[in-house]
């Protein structure tokens, strides 16, 4: 019996405590809700200029032509939406709190009560908040795409050439033809009905990847693996050819099909000393060329088809 009684004891002692502490708390509350506001502001205040910093940088990326992360535009929202809502819920609770009860004899106890229930939530808010801002990057830089602009003149040359462009796409279509090649004489429009060849196929999506690459008179293989590492976003970091080449080929194949145009060949072009695989085990890439020279086409770049631009 005694011990029943030492428990209950207990039980009733530590509700006491706990509702004492409670009690306590609530009428610190009461007593010091300005320094609680006071408070909220300072982290409110931290929250803006953390927000002002990112802007900032968001703003120098945009300049520098990078893409802004998803997460960073949503967290801008984010703040934007708590500081507006959150201060002027806080701001309209404070000026209740202000106003006395019983003729304005007592402080209101449920305003301010209220009051600090929503400082702390929104404490607690702008804590997360502040935390989740903490961004290493707010951009990245994304991968360049090939300049497809072209002049007014060029274009209405193009319609005259629309046959050659649907055959050219159909061999573009072909699972069987790996290698198509178009030749005529210099400044009858090669260049213009490949890039709006390349047009029609990101636009059709045929492609998981395009990428181009303009080769000169003599062929600059390092130049070569340049142009087509930038339409793909790669860095290389081996320093021999042989080892630029197995990173650009290791690339390409992660792509299910790439289409990869090699404009203006003069000469044979070895395409593995490029890093372009090639083959029926990897056939991951049809390759589209343009030459002055049918033969080169034909003979040197083996292509399976060859369609003259008069």
């Amino acid at each position: 019996m005694e011990i029943t009684m030492g428990s209950a004891s207990n039980l009733v002692t530590g509700v006491l405590g706990y509702l004492f502490q409670k009690i306590k708390r609530n009428f610190s509350s009461v007593c010091h809700h300005r320094t609680i506001v006071f408070d909220f502001e300072k982290k409110v205040e931290m929250l803006k200029d953390k927000r002002d910093r990112i802007l900032l940088d968001i703003d120098a990326a945009e300049k520098n032509g990078e893409t802004i992360y998803p997460n960073g535009n949503r967290w801008l929202l984010k703040v934007d939406n708590m500081i507006n809502l959150e201060v002027s819920l806080v701001k309209g609770l404070e000026d209740d709190a202000k106003n006395k009860c019983f003729i304005g004899l007592c402080p209101n106890v449920k305003a301010r009560y209220q009051l600090r229930k929503k400082t702390e939530d929104g404490a607690s808010s702008v804590d997360e908040l502040l935390q989740r801002g903490r961004f290493d990057k707010v951009s990245y830089r994304d991968v360049p795409q090939p300049i497809l602009v072209v002049p007014t003149k060029d274009f209405e040359d193009f319609n005259s050439r629309k046959l050659e462009f649907i055959k050219i796409m159909e061999a573009v279509k072909d699972p069987n033809l790996n290698i198509i090649g178009v030749y005529g004489m210099p400044g009858v429009g090669k260049t213009t009905l490949v890039k709006e060849v390349v047009r029609q196929v990101k636009e059709d999506k045929l492609f998981d990847s395009v990428v181009m690459a303009v080769v000169t008179p003599t062929p600059d293989i390092k130049n070569i693996q340049d142009q087509i590492a930038d339409t793909l976003g790669l860095t290389f970091k081996e320093p021999s050819m042989n080892g630029r080449a197995s990173r650009l080929c290791q690339r390409l194949k992660k792509e299910k099909k790439t289409l990869v145009v090699l404009d203006d060949i003069w000469t044979r072009l070895d395409l593995m000393e490029v890093g372009i695989p090639l083959g029926d085990e990897d056939q991951v890439c049809t390759i589209l060329l343009t030459s002055r020279d049918r033969n080169v086409l034909t003979k040197h770049m083996d292509a399976k088809k060859s369609f003259p631009v008069r």
